[in-house]
């Protein structure tokens, strides 16, 4: 009656009207389904009772049964696609379909992407919509991809899916095609980047795993190769979601190919990488239509499609990079093509030039043609120094995938004169790339090439040089890339240059002027930045060195005077508070450059690693900011064996004393990110998908699982000097919302929790002494103390005591914890105040470490009913991504770039020396 098209009975029975409106909030879920469900016939046909209809459909985006906030949803969607302008007029309901993007149901943010997405094409079809849509349009190619940050493998194929039909439409033409992505990579945020890079790299990841399950089909038929492809089957499987499901499937394919040869080389194809996007599209219609038919029911065929649409190259080709890098090089030049695409000028190169260097480490192929090589070499002699740097990091990622002397030496001798004047008198940056790019392409005369570089280095390497910065990052790289060619030249050359002519010598105070705590780097006096740079060199030789452990002793003593003295090494007071800031934090910073390296990173002592922790809770925000983001970044940086040891956990217990709400929070994000990183990797170990035999996978996990890292953050709280005495109340309620910072992802939220390894893990570490101080009676009794609370938390956040099996025993390292003298001494004192004892239920009492004895593990189950761990509000309705911060997203099984910080491979290992256990 209110929703025909013709009726008037809205308006004259307004008393019916807000009667009809009240059920909207009807008790039964079935009504509210229903009203919901009719409001797009209002919205279509009753322009003047919009503003109603919007209101009710805003409480109703929160209702709390899933079912009326997908109809809500599917209600805005629906109008949209019969009136775009329905919508498009109404910011108020885009909002609402931008909210649901982030609902706790997949099946809603499925709809309401696809929903935001269908807008965007409509925009890219016609640039002529309502106002509210162009404002839209703005965020939502953000919206979308932040999706990428969700937990479900469901949200990244959504979103892969969405890029490729929506945002970037494979269907267009190649210079219709690049200017889209142009246009999306030039205006979205920050985050949005991000998601779009390790998009790239997961579909590369997913790429070479399947190219290698494919190229098993070659081989002669024996039972070793039937092995060898039902381990892949597993290792794909977690690409898609439902592993379980998925492997049932891909098996099937497997056999499908083996019968089939076409199939296998449809597959072989797509997988190459010098497909076209034209033919990656044909190929994988040719594909699916062996598959059966295309209906829901067909769980084989939808299996498939996820894994092909993973796969399927249909964005990028050497014909779209090479329109692409003459849009980009318009852009530099400042032409009427910023206007046309819709960029800002300010940004617009910079912008194109990531994005080229994104897409030659995912795509170097599509590079690899003369006239590509030609106009990348054109854009580097372009004069903006911003230029040359990007356009050389193409240039390296292409000579790691085929060195560019082999295929093009004549371009490659117009190459090396520009990469030695970088060298020479480029800024640091340039000689940073262009000695790598050098490095990288260069296959004969490497050492006579680079004998002439390193001495226009040498010349330089003099304070009064206008090139002396340059020369210094210059050695730097020579040292990390070419170890091996002038190791006495280069050593001397660091000792003389580096440490005694510019690490220790005093400031002539050019930086006294500064009064803050902090300035950018480029307000720092020239003299300082060079120190900043040289304590890079330092590391950067030292990684290049892998294996000199006397080297590493002698700097790692050196990097921590740097610290202990706050920045001031000579305590000379003639540096600025903002001085001595940035050269303490160079010094952690590289420091923990140099942990990451097995050999010269496990050089370390306690005492430096507890050194080094301080800075996590240092008095400039900027500096804990800086180390922050470099301990994530090296723990991420590529498990089992060249990321920083699970030490370094250890060093997030710190953050619990932060008090800028937002490094606290993004800390907590970091910590969460490298928890889980870590769980993905040990349960790819337990399943037999990483390629190693179960005994050597379980002795592993010593040193990979997170659950371990309580052992290093109980010592690091130790040594803390926010920590005096196990007495004091303050100080041990401040430590135990710190123990509960990295207790809580640990505790909650993860199904493998077992109640009896922590309960043990702390026994053990009690019945222990401080390793650094084992006689000091106030250490030992801090240590205990800590112990006491973290027993305490256990007790009052566990809801599930089931003492099942943990995959791995209770070990402690040696290096932070020393055994008693007794080797019967089991401590049961309680070395906390009766104020902070609470007893299991949460009641202040007797603590059940009182008398503690080593749990014996094992499978029964303790009486009492069984509880989830992981409690939520039942009116909750959204659930937030993971935070969009520095950090890099990671699939189960995908390999990060084999490469450190600076391109260059670094040595396996395990951190076996660090994590010894104490028998």
């Amino acid at each position: 009656m209110f929703s025909e098209k013709d009726s008037t009975l809205a308006k004259h029975h307004s008393q019916l009207w807000r009667a009809f409106l009240g059920r909207f909030n009807d008790i039964s879920v079935s009504i509210r389904i229903k009203c919901v469900q009719y409001s797009m016939h209002f919205l279509l046909n009753h322009p003047e009772l919009r503003k109603d209809i919007t209101e009710t459909l805003k409480m109703r985006q929160h209702d709390s049964d899933e079912n009326v906030r997908y109809e809500v949803v599917m209600a805005i969607v629906s109008t949209a696609k019969r009136d775009f302008e329905v919508v498009s007029d109404s910011e108020d309901l885009l909002e609402f379909v931008k909210e649901r993007t982030l609902d706790k149901k997949f099946k809603i943010r499925k709809e309401a992407m696809s929903g935001l997405a269908m807008i965007y094409r409509k925009h890219l079809a016609d640039g002529d919509l309502p106002q509210a849509t162009k404002k839209a349009v703005t965020w939502i190619k953000d919206k979308i991809l932040h999706g990428y940050y969700m937990v479900g493998m469901e949200d990244r194929l959504l979103v892969e899916r969405l890029l490729n039909t929506s945002l970037v439409p494979y269907t267009l033409m190649p210079e219709e095609r690049m200017k889209k992505l142009y246009h999306m990579v030039g205006t979205i945020d920050d985050h949005a980047t991000k998601a779009f890079i390790e998009l790239q790299k997961s579909q590369l990841t997913v790429r070479k795993s399947v190219g290698e399950w494919l190229e098993l089909h070659r081989r002669t038929p024996s039972v070793e190769r039937d092995k060898e492809i039902a381990t892949r089957i597993i290792t794909i499987s977690r690409f898609l979601p439902e592993p379980l499901k998925a492997q049932e499937f891909l098996a099937r394919f497997s056999k499908h190919m083996l019968k089939d040869q076409n199939l296998l080389l449809g597959m072989e194809a797509l997988v190459r990488p010098d497909m076209t996007c034209k033919d990656c599209t044909f190929t994988t219609g040719l594909i699916l239509k062996k598959l059966g038919q295309p209906v829901m029911t067909n769980l084989y065929y939808n299996t498939v499609k996820m894994l092909l649409e993973r796969i399927s190259s249909v964005m990028v080709d050497h014909i779209a990079i090479r329109v692409l890098i003459g849009f980009v090089e318009d852009c530099l030049r400042g032409g009427n093509l910023i206007d046309e695409i819709g960029l800002h000028p300010n940004t617009a190169g910079e912008r194109g030039l990531k994005l080229l260097v994104m897409l030659s480490y995912v795509f170097p192929n599509h590079f690899l043609y003369d006239d590509i090589i030609h106009h990348l070499i054109r854009i580097v002699k372009m004069e903006d120094e911003y230029i040359a740097p990007p356009v050389l990091e193409v240039l390296t990622f292409l000579g790691k995938y085929k060195p560019i002397d082999e295929q093009f030496p004549e371009e490659m001798n117009q190459l090396v004169p520009i990469c030695k004047n970088f060298v020479e008198s480029g800024t640091p940056k340039q000689a940073k790339q262009a000695i790598r790019c050098l490095f990288k392409n260069t296959t004969g005369n490497v050492e006579t090439l680079f004998s002439e570089i390193l001495e226009k280095v040498k010349e330089n390497l003099t304070p009064t040089s206008p090139h002396y910065r340059t020369a210094i990052v210059a050695l730097g790289h020579i040292a990390y890339n070419l170890p091996d060619y002038y190791p006495i030249h280069i050593k001397n050359l660091v000792s003389r240059k580096i440490v005694k002519e510019l690490l220790v010598k005093e400031s002539d105070g050019s930086g006294q002027h500064i009064e803050s705590d902090w300035c950018t780097e480029e307000e720092l006096p020239e003299e300082t930045r060079c120190k900043v740079e040289g304590l890079k060199t330092m590391a950067r030789w030292l990684l290049g060195l892998k294996v000199d452990k006397v080297s590493a002793q002698k700097t790692f003593r050196m990097l921590a005077a740097f610290m202990t003295h706050k920045g001031d090494l000579l305590q000379s007071g003639k540096l600025s508070k903002a001085e001595m800031a940035w050269l303490r934090v160079a010094a952690g910073c590289a420091m923990l450059k140099i942990c990451e390296q097995k050999g010269v990173g496990d050089q370390f002592s306690p005492e430096q690693f507890y050194n080094l922790s301080n800075l996590m809770t240092d008095e400039v925000l900027q500096v804990r900011e800086l180390l922050l983001t470099k301990l994530h970044k090296g723990l991420g940086r590529g498990l089992p064996n060249k990321c920083l040891p699970l030490d370094f956990m250890g060093f997030y217990v710190l953050s619990g004393f932060e008090q800028d709400k937002r490094l606290k929070s993004t800390a907590r994000s970091f910590m969460v990110l490298d928890i889980n990183k870590r769980r993905e990797y040990a349960k790819s170990l337990t399943m037999g998908s990483s390629g190693y035999s179960i005994e050597k996978a379980m002795a592993q996990l010593p040193h990979i699982l997170p659950d371990y890292m309580l052992v290093f953050a109980v010592p690091i709280l130790v040594h803390s000097p926010h920590f005096t005495s196990h007495e004091d109340i303050d100080e041990l309620t401040r430590l135990r919302s710190c123990l509960w910072f990295i207790l809580e992802p640990l505790i909650l939220k993860n199904d493998s929790y077992c109640y009896g390894f922590y309960k043990e893990l702390i026994e053990k570490m009690k019945n222990h002494k401080d390793a650094v101080k084992s006689d000091d009676v106030n250490i030992n009794c801090k240590l205990w103390a800590l112990c006491d609370l973290a027993m305490d938390i256990l007790n009052q956040k566990t809801v599930n005591f089931e003492l099942k099996d943990f995959p791995s025993e209770a070990r402690i390292s040696p290096m932070y914890f020393k055994k008693h003298e007794d080797p019967n001494f089991v401590n049961t004192r309680l070395y906390i105040p009766p104020e902070l004892q609470v007893s299991g239920n949460g009641k202040k009492g007797l603590n059940s470490t009182t008398h503690t004895v080593p749990v014996e593990r094992s499978v029964r189950k303790l009486r009492g009913r069984k509880q989830p761990v992981e409690l939520s509000d039942p009116n909750q309705t959204d659930v937030k991504p993971a935070s969009a911060s520095d950090t890099q997203i990671h699939l189960p099984g995908m390999e990060v770039d084999s490469d450190g910080d600076d391109g260059e491979p670094q040595t396996k290992r395990g951190r076996v020396t660090k994590e010894e256990a104490v028998e």
